[in-house]
């Protein structure tokens, strides 16, 4: 090797750029998680460690990595980085919610994906220890890889003649994410080295100018935030990593640390809408939240009025994006089109690498400007498959698009209108009605927090629409008055005909209301 050059250099892509940024200036801080400060040359170290664990245990290109650590650990990052850099992929076993890793898979399930993945190893933490002898004994004697310990930490010196980071193949297997599926058996999408790493240098490029940015992490690193966090890492910047949302500790972590970047679900940042209100916006008032700069917001439809009161509480920071597991970014919404109450129901313009198109339901031509439809999309991010699944990667993936079974329209300025689910329509005396065009309007009155809009069959198949929602304590909610506000604003058909107020909408393994389980509870 030439000076400049390190044993990771061969691998040209994301992770070497990372480790070079890391490698320049190995004393300043890098990752934050439970308290403890990771500098950047401890994690070169760490990654260093994990490349030759995985590299002695037998992990080669295209072999796959079933990674098992506590929840959003920096190991979840440095794992990955060392499979990548052996041409090899990963797949994470703890949870296929997007939104929390509260609730970890059980052990079935986690089998199930080493078998359906052809993992070759587990890679896990001290902690996660006894459940990876468990998947090992369950699978026939897996191997299982874990770092050295403090003590045993100069066993893994090695000289000019240990292994070396492979070239990055953009067409090899990089990365298996496993979502939650609608007959409750977890869906792995896979994802190419092209599109991984494609990714995080796009967000790298359009990111540029915010080196050295501080970006807080509250959702599970195996899924949208995961290129995020390789994005700060690549500019020079900190990640603080917390191992689920919560409101309080957000607040408290962005003003004592700084923070300028974050990404939550919509329903995060709902719940942190509430959470300002009930303490009377006084950290709003107190400017705790003043340092962030930036508020990515995506997994479900945002109700214009809720974000409306987010931009008055946090200012031109809000970015709402639009994507699939399946295809990574689509679109987003800028900042200064939040003012605009006709944009802020929209899901933005596709990013400059993408293609909107919205077709026919039935026969599946274009349509024109205004017409609703299937939204279908075409992006150098997008999944080469469903693993072990051809019938449903084939019923997604056609002619070079991704069908995503979402409704909408674009308008002549090329934003992109959700109206819902193409499951999610309910026939309403034999009109279609869209429960996301009702949710939106039911949210837009006072002391209204949350609502999930959704149909309910009875005995002869006739659907009937029902509304279950979640009001503010301190404000009184009649269902008279919502009912005839949505007469008013919408039509008869698109008032449901029993609403229901809750303390809370239950949630599905994606963190949005659990309409599947309401439907249940109305029938």
């Amino acid at each position: 090797m030439t000076p400049q050059e390190h044993w990771w250099s061969a691998s040209q892509s994301y992770v070497s750029d990372i480790l070079a940024v890391f490698e320049a200036a190995p004393d300043r801080p890098a990752v934050n998680w439970r308290g403890e400060t990771l500098s950047r040359g401890e994690l070169v170290r760490s990654v260093t460690e994990a490349f030759h664990a995985l590299h002695d245990n037998g992990v080669r290109a295209g072999d796959v990595v079933a990674v098992l650590v506590a929840p959003n650990s920096p190991e979840m990052l440095t794992a990955r980085y060392a499979a990548h850099l052996l041409g090899g992929a990963v797949c994470y076993l703890r949870s296929t919610n997007p939104g929390t890793s509260e609730v970890a898979l059980p052990l079935d399930q986690q089998i199930q994906i080493l078998r359906d993945t052809q993992a070759v190893t587990v890679y896990t933490d001290a902690e996660n220890a006894p459940r990876a002898a468990e998947l090992a004994a369950g699978t026939g004697g897996l191997p299982v890889t874990r770092l050295p310990g403090a003590a045993d930490t100069g066993k893994t010196e090695r000289t000019d003649d240990a292994p070396r980071a492979v070239p990055l193949d953009p067409d090899a297997l990089a990365l298996i994410t496993f979502t939650s599926g609608s007959t409750g058996r977890p869906k792995g999408i896979r994802m190419a080295g092209r599109a991984w790493n494609g990714l995080v240098r796009g967000q790298v490029a359009a990111g540029g100018e915010a080196g050295g940015v501080k970006l807080l992490v509250t959702t599970p690193l195996s899924h949208t935030v995961g290129s995020m966090a390789d994005t700060a890492l690549a500019l020079g910047g900190e990640v603080h990593l917390h191992e689920n949302f919560d409101a309080e500790q957000f607040v408290n972590t962005v003003a004592d640390e700084g923070i300028a970047w974050t990404f939550m679900a919509t329903v995060h940042l709902f719940q942190l809408l509430d959470h300002l209100e009930e303490r009377g916006l006084r950290d709003v008032e107190e400017g705790r939240l003043a340092p962030l700069q930036r508020l990515i917001y995506s997994g479900s439809a945002a109700a214009p009025a809720r974000i409306a009161q987010a931009v008055k509480a946090f200012g031109l920071i809000m970015v709402q994006a639009y994507g699939t597991g399946e295809t990574g970014r689509l679109t987003t919404l800028f900042p200064h089109e939040h003012l605009d109450p006709w944009l802020s129901t929209t899901v933005g313009r596709p990013f400059p690498d993408v293609e909107v198109v919205v077709g026919d339901q039935e026969t599946g031509a274009p349509l024109g400007t205004g017409e609703v439809g299937e939204v279908r999309v075409r992006t150098p991010h997008m999944m080469d498959g469903y693993t072990g699944d051809p019938a449903a990667t084939a019923k997604v993936l056609r002619d070079g698009w991704y069908h995503t079974g979402d409704i909408g329209y674009t308008d002549e300025h090329g934003y992109l209108h959700l109206l819902g689910r193409v499951a999610d329509v309910v026939k309403v005396n034999g009109v279609k009605v869209h429960p996301t065009v009702v949710e939106r309007e039911i949210l837009s009155l006072a002391g209204v927090r949350h609502a999930a809009v959704y149909g309910v069959r009875d005995q002869d198949g006739v659907e009937h629409l029902y509304a279950t929602i979640v009001g503010d304590p301190a404000v009184p909610l009649e269902t008279d008055a919502i009912r005839a506000h949505l007469a008013q604003s919408l039509s008869g058909l698109h008032v449901p005909e029993r609403i229901s107020v809750v303390d809370a909408l239950p949630l599905n393994g994606n963190g949005k209301p659990d309409k599947v389980r309401l439907q249940l509870l109305d029938a």
